[in-house]
């Protein structure tokens, strides 16, 4: 059994991100797991003294969750055209580990732009030593028109570019 952490960067419990990681979760192979970790509110706000002298008991614990992942999703929204904080604190909790290195990591940055978040997201996931390539990244520009009220995948365009991108996530296992 193979396992891929879904790390959700909204804070709205009924996101566009967690319905996307939602589909997403039905097009795996049934011998792939799909952890989801949408609790980025309860994580302490990053401190570089503690990082690295006296983590948290919770970043720890998410420092081993990311580590003993044999991938990891990203689905991110974009607040104000950057990463949403939770997330990027999150990111920051980690920079002073390996837990990155060489690690698949997709990235879907859903939103009504999300295109500088996209590119962020990229960039600092490279620069930890994250595995990211351009077939497990997919940027979903007005993503409400896309996501019904129920949760569904509306746009075919947008169904078929999930279906490739965990297609593409799971060949990297």
């Amino acid at each position: 059994m193979k396992n891929i952490i879904a790390i959700v960067g909204s804070a709205a419990a009924a996101s566009s991100s967690h319905k996307i990681v939602g589909f997403l979760k039905t097009l795996l192979d049934d011998e792939i797991r799909l952890l989801v970790f949408d609790r980025l509110k309860e994580l302490p706000h990053f401190d570089p003294t503690e990082s690295t002298e006296r983590p948290p008991i919770e970043i720890i614990a998410l420092r081993q969750i990311i580590q003993d992942a044999d991938a990891v999703l990203i689905c991110s929204p974009e607040y104000i055209f950057s990463i949403p904080s939770g997330l990027k604190n999150l990111l920051e909790w980690t920079v002073a580990t390996t837990i990155w290195m060489d690690k698949p990591v997709a990235i879907i940055t859903a939103s009504t732009d999300g295109e500088h978040t996209h590119k962020q997201l990229q960039l600092l996931l490279r620069t930890l030593g994250a595995s990211v390539e351009a077939n497990t990244c997919l940027h979903i520009p007005a993503v409400k028109s896309k996501i019904n009220q129920e949760g569904q995948i509306t746009d075919p365009d947008t169904q078929a570019a999930l279906t490739c991108l965990a297609t593409a996530l799971q060949e990297t296992l």
